[in-house]
């Protein structure tokens, strides 16, 4: 009998061996693209940074090289050391409220275990402002940072971490807004009258007003996003699109985390009365940042009003905001001051200036390094949380004041 031998392979088993190439090809091909991405990405983040580096260099030298330096010394030292140390107490006050108002978002998470203290939260938040105000695009790995701190030092495990920073935010939005409705009712001539200068045409007022209405309507759309209990679900839905199989399985492992964030978001809005305190506490914040401008003002003897500074302050807030890659707004909010005290009439405006930002830099020094330190020291000192039950549950105990 003739036996007849192919050396071609069954048809099942090309399919097979085909879907299978076509699938390792596929994965492979995504996970190149991937990290192609990402070393973009990265790369990109590095000339971001390096560009604000340099904006800050040159706006900081702009703001000083016109600057009677020996006139700047005597200014300062007219001041006197004692004087200038209580310029420590207006940011104390701003972070002690910005600590608070923290400690009533995060505790009303439905976070498990004993609520944090007070002082947990006051260290966390001058750990990462110290961070905020030190490092390009401070105020994102500030945000980033606060979920580690969250879990670590005040037992707020990630879903609640998670819905907690995303209301604080709303907040300080919304804080921000009414700090800005403030100066406007203050100030609005104030700002009349340096639109010329500084503008050459009017309209800076407006332009505020425009300001706070965005800051307005982006709190209000984050706060009804979050109590409609949706985001994070949504935000599960894009990302399981991502290409990768691996990187698909690590969002798909955390679907339970995703709900229990919504879920969290959703009882967070219902804490009204804690959420309406908080917001008050951060529009203290603003007001005793702009009261510490008015006293290093005073200390050197520019007879300034409280309306003429909120007037600038809160412009020069906004551009610090928008200057993001520049640590501290570095030499972008400097060089406003100087342009503001110009432009309303105050004498020597650029050796005041001058010697207003040194001290305004030194005071901010003081307070990185203390944030530091808090930072280093407190990761040895404080304890790690204990783990909590399931983050995708409640925790049926009272929510904290």
């Amino acid at each position: 009998m003739t036996v007849l031998v192919s050396d071609k392979p069954p048809s099942g088993a090309n399919e097979r061996s085909g879907a299978g190439a076509n699938e390792r090809s596929g994965a492979g091909a995504n996970e190149r693209s991937g990290a192609g991405a990402n070393e973009r990405s990265g790369a990109g983040a590095v000339a971001l940074k390096w560009l604000g580096v340099a904006m800050a260099a040159a706006a900081m030298w702009s703001t000083l090289r016109g600057a009677d330096f020996p006139g700047v010394a005597a200014l300062i030292a007219s001041a006197g050391a004692p004087m200038m140390a209580l310029a420590l107490l207006p940011n104390l006050v701003a972070r002690l409220l910005q600590a608070e108002a923290s400690r009533r978002v995060f505790n009303n998470t439905g976070s498990p275990g004993r609520p944090a203290p007070f002082t947990r939260y006051l260290s966390l938040t001058l750990a990462t402002e110290a961070l905020n105000m030190s490092v390009p695009a401070g105020a994102a790995l500030s945000e980033s940072v606060t979920f580690y701190l969250l879990q670590r030092w005040c037992g707020v495990p990630g879903p609640q971490g998670i819905a907690g920073i995303a209301a604080r935010r709303s907040l300080i939005l919304l804080a921000n807004a009414v700090y800005v409705g403030i100066a406007l009712a203050l100030g609005f001539a104030h700002l009349e009258r340096a639109s010329i200068p500084l503008l050459g045409a009017p309209g800076l007022p407006w332009l505020v007003v425009l300001s706070g209405l965005g800051l307005l309507a982006a709190a209000l759309a984050l706060a009804g996003a979050l109590i409609s209990g949706t985001v994070a679900s949504r935000a599960f839905a894009q990302l399981r699109r991502l290409p990768g199989r691996r990187l698909r399985g690590y969002v798909e492992a955390r679907a339970a985390a995703f709900a229990a964030t919504d879920r969290h978001a959703a009882a967070l809005g219902e804490r009204r009365g804690a959420l309406a305190a908080a917001a008050l506490l951060l529009v203290g914040m603003w007001l005793a940042e702009g009261l510490e401008t008015l006293f290093i003002l005073r200390l050197l003897e520019v007879d300034v009003s409280l309306a003429e500074v909120l007037s600038f302050e809160v412009v020069l807030a906004l551009l610090r905001a928008a200057a993001f890659m520049v640590p501290a707004g570095l030499g972008v909010q400097d060089a406003g001051y100087v342009a503001f005290l110009g432009a309303l009439g105050v004498p020597g405006a650029m050796t005041v200036g001058a010697a207003f930002v040194l001290i305004k830099r030194a005071k901010e020094i003081v307070w990185i390094a203390l944030g530091l330190l808090v930072f280093f020291g407190g990761r040895a000192a404080f304890r790690p949380a204990p783990e909590g039950p399931d983050p995708g549950r409640l925790s049926p105990r009272a929510s904290a004041p």
